[in-house]
């Protein structure tokens, strides 16, 4: 498991404390000493071994920009445990000051009294530019993050409006929440004067999460660059398909008792995600052999491809 990028054992750590709840078993690292090969890690649940092909699903040659740097110095905010930040698609890092410092505060608290297993959410300054076009119709076009509230925006606003979210990557779970912020940008809708532009102080919503074990310590950034779309369906289904063979080639030279296929998704909800769609519309030949797939995002796993057979059934 050493072996590993941290953001793959962070990922892994995740996977084996949910099979561990799903299936009520433990399922832990293999020691040091045990050779994975030819998967990427091995789980072990009594002397069962369980190999796990670890896949993003994009290309994560490429680090995000800053996200070496800010691991080092949130890491250093932490005495002890394994933390994630889970930086949604199309956000990016601070790497210059002073607006590292200022993310440095933000997630030292967010992180502050996580139990294990825990996650939630942290706000980030963001600003939105809003501009009056017409004086008639009750309209408001929307670029970036509040795209998909453009309805709930233009009700009872008087006039035509722009308004520019892109500074918005992941909206707040809680609806209570999405309604602040949406009556925020009304209200200063209604101050505005013909061909006026205004900004709009809000907040950005990431995720932070504290692992179930402190493997890997310190704190992990699981980010893309910011050009990666993951909500893009031709990235997704290429991916994805090369993370199958893969898995599958791995399974077939192996003679483990279970197989997993640990995907990676840099989303900024589970409910985005477009791996179980895009496996759908794939050869079910291309993973019968693959035991179960697995998606980690946004703090949350997800079964994508359920067990056929589960070889500690046999223990009742």
């Amino acid at each position: 498991m050493s072996a590993l990028p941290r953001r793959d054992r962070a990922a892994l750590a995740m996977a084996a404390s949910w099979l561990g709840e799903r299936f009520f078993r433990t399922f832990r690292p293999a020691d040091l000493d045990v050779d994975p090969a030819p998967f990427d890690a091995l789980l072990m649940q009594r002397d069962r071994r369980v190999g796990v092909t670890v896949a993003p699903l994009w290309d994560a040659e490429a680090p995000a920009p800053g996200a070496s740097a800010f691991v080092s110095l949130l890491s250093e905010d932490v005495a002890e445990g394994g933390y994630v930040v889970w930086v949604p698609t199309g956000a990016q890092l601070p790497v210059d000051e002073p607006q590292r410092s200022g993310y440095r505060l933000i997630f030292e608290r967010g992180l502050r009294g996580l139990a294990a297993g825990e996650r939630r959410e942290v706000r980030i300054p963001a600003i939105l530019r809003l501009a009056k076009i017409e004086a008639e119709g009750a309209y408001v076009s929307v670029a970036g993050g509040l795209a998909s509230r453009w309805t709930d925006l233009s009700e009872g606003v008087g006039g035509a409006f722009h308004l520019d979210s892109r500074s918005i990557h992941r909206l707040p779970e809680e609806e209570a929440e999405v309604a602040i912020v949406l009556s925020r940008v009304r209200d200063r809708a209604a101050l505005l004067n013909p061909e006026e532009v205004t900004e709009v102080h809000v907040h950005d919503t990431w995720t932070v999460s504290r692992l179930p074990i402190d493997e890997p310590s310190g704190v992990t950034v699981i980010a893309a660059p910011p050009d990666i779309d993951a909500k893009d369906g031709t990235l997704v289904r290429r991916t994805l398909r090369r993370a199958v063979r893969r898995a599958s080639e791995q399974r077939a030279a192996s003679d483990v008792d279970f197989s997993v296929l640990l995907l990676e998704a840099p989303l900024a909800h589970m409910s985005d995600e477009l791996a179980t769609s895009s496996l759908r519309g794939m050869s079910p030949a291309a993973y019968s052999n693959i035991d179960s797939i697995l998606l980690v995002a946004d703090g949350r796993v997800r079964e994508v491809l359920q067990p056929r057979q589960r070889p500690w059934e046999r223990d009742r």
